[in-house]
């Protein structure tokens, strides 16, 4: 009954009211007041039994000259009228209605984002491709097919579940990838903290690597640091042996910054490519061993972050530097 409140009887052309006995075609749902339907003895509204169409609420023209749309909620899809306070059927305040259906409106060149995806991304001529900069940000997929296939057995709302968070980055990234078969984009915190990105996006074995690599280079920085510090033993008789003021180590402590410096490029190029690849690889494996049982939530665990690999790599990160800070009380507590 709430979804006619506000809407008029095609009959006697008032507006229906929440006292009022309204029936309801049961061929097009066009609503009467009951005594008007008796009157007629049947549904008038033949132009929509004619093309095969339902009745949609129309609502009065406002004061200003607009017209006054029913709201359709997103939580329970219920129609209702305009200026409603609360949904009829679930209750959610109308103002979050609103916001969500103003959000999920976006015309762009005449094109509706929701209705068709894929035609705002080009402009006038169609030379231009817009994306990644303009995307439905009220949908996770980015207003994107959620069956359309990224890859074989793995389609667009696989990777939204995977993703998990910060879809409206990565999908775009993702379907250019797909559609331009151009693997390099650029991802400024995978260069910053590579090992700190790959863990915390799941992909350990790189993050290692990268680890590892960052370990390698900063080797001759680090022989100039113990080199300043007594009375390690062994340890200090060995890097005193070292000439680090000579142009050959110089040239050694260059080659560790170029290596370094290297490492974060190609990782900040290719990470959005390595995030791609893993997830399609672990959807894949997610599918093969469900059986059919609960695959989007096998997805979603395999995919999504990891606070305990980040926490994890972060401590790897500061344990060189923590350990050098150590070995400079070393000295002292040999005189105690």
């Amino acid at each position: 009954m709430a979804e006619y409140i506000g809407t008029r009887c095609i009959v006697c052309s008032e507006k229906f009211s929440s006292e009022d006995d309204v029936v309801v075609c049961p061929e097009c749902g066009t609503p009467y007041h009951r005594d008007c339907y008796n009157k007629e003895g049947k549904c008038v509204n033949e132009v929509l039994h004619k093309t095969g169409g339902s009745w949609k609420p129309a609502y009065d023209i406002g004061s200003d000259g607009s017209e006054n749309q029913a709201v359709v909620c997103r939580h329970c899809g219920n129609v209702n009228p305009p200026l409603t306070l609360f949904c009829c059927r679930c209750g959610m305040p109308s103002e979050n209605i609103r916001n969500e259906n103003d959000m999920a409106k976006q015309i762009y060149m005449g094109v509706d984002i929701n209705e068709n995806a894929d035609a705002y991304n080009q402009n006038m001529n169609g030379s231009v491709n817009l994306n990644p900069y303009l995307i439905n940000f009220s949908d996770p997929l980015c207003g994107f097919n959620p069956d359309e296939e990224m890859d074989e057995n793995v389609k667009m709302a696989d990777l939204g579940d995977f993703v998990g968070s910060n879809t409206h980055y990565y999908l775009p990234i993702f379907k250019h990838m797909k559609e331009t078969e151009h693997f390099l984009s650029w991802n400024f915190c995978a260069m910053l903290f590579p090992e700190l990105y790959f863990a915390y996006r799941k992909m350990p074995l790189i993050a290692l690597a990268a680890w590892i690599i960052r370990i390698i280079s900063q080797i001759p920085q680090t022989i100039v640091m113990l080199s300043q510090i007594n009375g390690l033993g062994a340890l200090s008789e060995a890097v005193s042996s070292i000439d680090v003021t000579s142009g050959a180590f110089r040239g050694v402590i260059m080659i560790g910054y170029a290596i370094f410096y290297s490492l974060m490029f190609v990782l900040g190029f290719n990470a959005n490519k390595f995030y791609f690849r893993s997830a399609v690889k672990k959807i894949k494996k997610a599918k093969a061993v469900s059986d059919g049982m609960d695959v989007r939530g096998q997805i979603v665990r395999k995919g999504g972050t990891s606070a305990l690999l980040l926490v994890l790599f972060i401590v790897l990160m500061i344990m060189p530097s923590a350990v050098i800070y150590c070995m400079q009380f070393i000295p002292a507590f040999g005189m105690l």
